[in-house]
């Protein structure tokens, strides 16, 4: 499997579950598991990696708009559904960046 294979596939997993999350809340991940299992190592890997794809979001807005943050989030709600549903999970709880937080 090629790298744009893996990237492709992780890129639909992420935005599968984060729609289900958007509409059932923190049980949207439960008919996934086996594939965030698959495909990154379980919850906590599924977690960090949608907390890089906010951060590589907020920063691609940081250049050209007064509030990066809002903007990132208007962009990309989904992401932060599932950020702000999952934020007391131990892979992403605790201290964070002021542009990783709610907009």
């Amino acid at each position: 499997m090629s790298g744009w294979e893996r990237t492709h596939r992780r890129y639909h997993l992420v935005y599968d579950v984060a729609s289900d999350v958007a509409q059932h809340g923190a049980a949207g991940v439960d008919k996934w598991r086996r594939a965030i299992d698959a495909e990154f190592g379980g919850l906590d890997g599924f977690l960090l990696d949608v907390r890089r794809r906010w951060f590589t979001a907020v920063e691609a807005c940081s250049d050209h708009v007064a509030a990066p943050m809002a903007e990132a989030a208007k962009r990309n709600k989904l992401l932060r559904v599932v950020l702000d549903t999952f934020a007391e999970h131990l892979a992403i709880a605790g201290p964070q960046p002021a542009h990783a937080q709610s907009a």
